[in-house]
């Protein structure tokens, strides 16, 4: 097992990427702390993966809110007395040309996209210091280092998680803290939702699949200690239409 063991918080974990993520590192001897703001998503998790439920910890709650990020890290603290890993998925997206965009969506997407990331990776960071150890994996996007039309709020949250995960890469390198930034191209996921206005420009069977990201995360965590993958991009092989 390439993770036994270690322990890991994943945020948004009752779907898609983190989902995916979940059940790699499970299987891979992780113990891990499930954050969703769909109980039944993690009551469903619990159900199929039963047999380990003393390796892994669910909580339901909105990172967007400060006060529940407080009690993650306090939960995390009071089961398992560390953490090795932290995997910051939570976001999405809202589209609209700027014009016609809303403040409120903008503040949403601000709060979950960026925000939790810096007051999660801030909580769980001491942690790892003291222990001369640990992985900090911001998933990002390729919207992070490119613009788009109707993205300007979201490709703004997404340069912030670059600019965030370099800067704190150098700071934290020197405790053997690795910081990397994952940037898929088009996931197979309930990011292209009807609420969202956009959807996807390819056909779903030709781009990526929760699992590749699962898999990019898995490497990121399981490199030499001695070596570090800054940021990965990742992109369809051959996306059609």
């Amino acid at each position: 097992m390439k993770l036994k063991n270690k322990i890991c918080v994943i945020t948004a974990a009752g779907k898609g990427i983190g989902r995916a993520t979940a059940e790699l590192f499970l299987k891979e001897g992780a113990k891990l702390v499930l954050v969703s703001r769909t109980k039944s998503d993690l009551d469903n998790f619990s159900k199929k993966f039963s047999k380990y439920k003393k390796k892994f910890l669910c909580i339901t709650a909105d990172v967007s809110k400060e006060v529940a990020i407080k009690s993650i890290i306090q939960k995390t603290i009071n089961k398992f007395h560390s953490v090795d890993i932290l995997i910051n998925n939570a976001g999405f997206g809202i589209f609209a040309e700027l014009v016609k965009s809303k403040t409120k969506d903008f503040d949403d997407m601000y709060y979950t996209n960026v925000r939790a990331v810096y007051l999660l990776t801030k909580g769980f960071l001491p942690y790892m210091i003291k222990k001369n150890s640990g992985t900090i994996i911001n998933i990002s996007s390729m919207a992070g280092k490119q613009g788009f039309a109707t993205g300007t709020g979201y490709c703004a949250t997404k340069h912030s998680v670059m600019g965030f995960s370099r800067a704190l890469l150098l700071e934290v390198r020197k405790f053997n803290i690795r910081v990397i930034a994952i940037c898929p191209g088009s996931v197979d996921t309930q990011f292209f939702r009807k609420e969202s206005h956009t959807a996807l420009s390819s056909s779903k069977d030709t781009i990526l699949k929760a699992q590749d990201i699962a898999e990019a995360c898995l490497f990121a965590s399981t490199l030499p200690q001695n070596a570090m993958v800054s940021e990965l991009d990742i992109r369809p092989t051959n996306p059609r239409y």
